[in-house]
């Protein structure tokens, strides 16, 4: 028979082994479902653990040969550009940060062109107030014509010297670096000017903002160990 004494005892002897074998578990680690796949969506391992990869909906990869950006909407000369097209126009390149509503930011090189050479091309109309951004993954982005004559937003077909990938918005991605990243549409297909702004596809299931930008608060940076720092407000100027 087991007295109340021995019991307490057998008891701690349990938990004692229980402590000294207890290892804390690991997180699940990020599973790679696309790579080597004809698709592309969210990830976050690899390499892509040092920029995350976020896309609304899982999408085909898009053919570089039968792309072309539709231009149109409320514009005097709507038309098509091909990628060799968009590459011809004057280059301009800048290092800046993407910010995500989910705290964390990841910086880059990129290298694109400036809306202005878009703009004088197509000739938006004066009541156009902005433009709707279509992209592969049926994204859907609303950025006024401010923010793309800002000099530090770009349309992006490059990222530190080599060519968009495939999850990184290949092949034109909209940088605007004092805005979140879901203001930064990528796999852009169509470019649309439009009277009114509109919210986004973000903006109308979350509570996120139809304008975007970024509030002073905490950033956890990827490429600095995600340690916490106070940010401001704005771009996030290293």
């Amino acid at each position: 028979m087991i007295n109340r004494r021995n019991f307490i005892a057998q008891g701690w002897s349990a938990l004692l082994i229980a402590l000294q074998t207890w290892r804390p578990r690991k997180a699940a680690a990020e599973v790679d479902y696309f790579t080597g796949t004809e698709y592309v969506g969210k990830t976050r391992a690899g390499r892509y653990r040092d920029f995350y990869i976020n896309y609304w909906k899982t999408m085909r990869r898009i053919d570089a040969e039968r792309w072309t950006l539709q231009v149109g909407g409320l514009c005097e000369q709507p038309g098509s550009f091909r990628l060799e097209d968009l590459r011809a126009l004057p280059q301009k390149t800048q290092t800046s940060r993407l910010k995500c509503v989910e705290c964390w930011s990841a910086k880059a090189q990129w290298t694109g062109f400036h809306f202005s050479e878009l703009e004088r091309r197509v000739k938006p109309l004066p009541n156009a107030t902005g433009a709707l951004f279509h992209c592969g993954d049926e994204y859907l982005e609303f950025a006024d014509l401010k923010s793309l004559r800002h000099p530090r937003s770009l349309f992006a077909y490059e990222m530190d010297g080599e060519p968009l990938t495939d999850e990184h918005g290949f092949p034109l991605r909209l940088v605007v670096p004092f805005k979140y990243g879901y203001k930064n549409p990528k796999a852009i297909l169509k470019v649309e000017f439009v009277e009114e702004a509109q919210p986004g596809t973000w903006s109308r299931i979350g509570p996120y903002s139809t304008d975007g930008t970024i509030l002073p608060g905490h950033d956890h940076p990827l490429d600095r160990g995600k340690i916490r720092r106070r940010i401001f407000g704005g771009e996030i100027r290293d």
